[in-house]
Parts: structure tokens; sequence; C-alpha cells
């Protein structure tokens, strides 16, 4: 049976266009919260709220990019005007880095990847914080990563990126606790998600099934998870079992963490 721990509230997920995601807003709507999914990408948020509607969930698709400031305001103006409060708010948007050591990334890639993951969360946290201060209540939540935690060779810039995530969910946290706010951070290991099968596809054709393995066998648990799961975390992280946690980064990575 579905339990509906979040009936009659409302959730705002970013990057909700495929993978995590998704299932963060997917899972909010089954368990009763009606759901805000933003993406940069129109058709795939459109589809994401189809599968809420269909499910017989309801929910609103707003097309923006989170480092564009002006629109990340207008977003969660529309988003309050629509709903009337954000309850749960999931920063998920974020992009990976190509291959590359540390003195080889170009400026224009690092730039873009610690907008997108660092500035981005940012400037929606920035907003949320803002109305849920004023209610005294909500739950954010930021997808970090387990590079977030580790060292991972050739993704100096994502890795900078996921560290910085941490860092901020854990300052933010501590400045808003006594406001009612509580923020925390998921570090999911390897998923597979379309942003995995994004990177995969860079690696030789005749090859990818075996740079598949080898993703899943750095995982105690040798496999890779999936969204699900990280939605799962997410949702707990939400709901009133973690009514006494905040400023914490939960590891959902097979055990990776424990290495």
């Amino acid at each position: 049976m579905t339990l509906k721990r979040f009936s009659g509230k409302f959730a705002l997920v970013t990057g909700a266009a495929g993978g995590i995601g998704r299932e963060c807003a997917l899972s909010f709507a089954r368990e009763g919260a009606t759901v805000a999914v933003i993406d940069r990408d129109q058709k795939p948020i459109d589809e994401t709220l189809g599968m809420i509607e269909k499910a017989g969930g309801k929910g609103l698709a707003i097309c923006i990019d989170v480092t564009d400031e002006p629109a990340v305001s207008r977003a969660f103006d529309k988003t309050l005007k629509t709903f009337g409060a954000i309850d749960f708010a999931i920063n998920n948007a974020g992009i990976s880095q190509t291959g590359a050591l540390t003195a080889d990334i170009g400026l224009t890639e690092w730039n873009l990847i610690l907008q997108v993951n660092v500035t981005g969360t940012w400037l929606c946290m920035r907003e949320e914080i803002k109305h849920m201060g004023a209610r005294g209540a909500g739950v954010i939540v930021n997808t970090a990563s387990f590079a977030g935690l580790h060292t991972l060779a050739t993704q100096t810039a994502y890795v900078a990126s996921k560290h910085a995530v941490i860092g901020l969910t854990k300052n933010a946290a501590i400045e808003y606790a006594a406001q009612g706010i509580r923020i925390n951070a998921v570090a999911p290991g390897g998923v597979a998600t379309p942003m995995m099968e994004k990177n995969l596809a860079e690696v030789d054709p005749d090859h990818r099934a075996s740079a598949l393995e080898a993703i899943a066998n750095f995982h105690p648990m040798k496999r890779v998870g999936k969204p699900g799961e990280i939605a799962d975390a997410v949702l707990f992280l939400c709901s009133d079992q973690a009514s006494f946690i905040t400023g914490a980064c939960l590891s959902v990575d097979g055990g990776w963490a424990a290495i």
C-alpha cells in the first residue's frame, strides 16, 4: 500500500526532465503532493507532468534555466501564485563533465559546470529560503554526489561543484535551522540515469559494457543504483521521520562512502 505522507503538501523539483528528478516528482505525487516540475527542456518536463496527471496527481511544469536569475525568480513567483506554498524543494538540476585532467579543462566548461551545479542550486535555495523562512517551515534537499565526498580522476570540475553543493547545504542548514527550515543533501553513487547514459556514450561502443561493469564494481554492492532508490532517500529526508535531521549529507551509493 502506498503511503500518503504528503497529502495536501506542495513540492518543487528542479532537473525533473528525467532520472532522479523525474522519479522524485513522481514519488511525491504518488504520496499525495502537488508537484511543480522545473527543467530547461520543455518537452521532457511536459512528459513528467503528463505522468503525474495520468497517475491521478496534480502539478505544474515550468521551463527555465536555473542559472538565469530573473527566470528563477519568475518560476518561484508562478509556483507560489498557483500553489500558495512550497513545503518541499528538491534542487536536483545539474550537469556532468567531459573527462579531462585538471590542467586540461577548458575555462568555458569549468564555468558552465560551476554555474549550473553550484550557482543554480544557490539561486533556487535563495528563493526557497525566503519563502520558507516567512512561513517558519519547509524542507530543502540538494542533490550532491559521491563525487562531493571523494576524488574522481578526470572529473575535477564536477568534483569541485559537488563538494561546493555539500558545503552550501551544511552552511545554509545551520543559518536557518532556528527558522524551521531543514536543509540536507543526498549523495548518490552511480545511478542508471540519462546522465550516466550520456557519459557512457563517450566510450567506444565495444567497451561500454565493460565500462558499466567497472562502474558497478566500484560499489561494494556490485551494482549501480536506481533513480527510485535515490527518490526514496529524498522523500525520507522530507518526511516527519527525519524531523531532527538538518545539515546532513546522506550517502545513497551502495556502500561507496564506506570505502
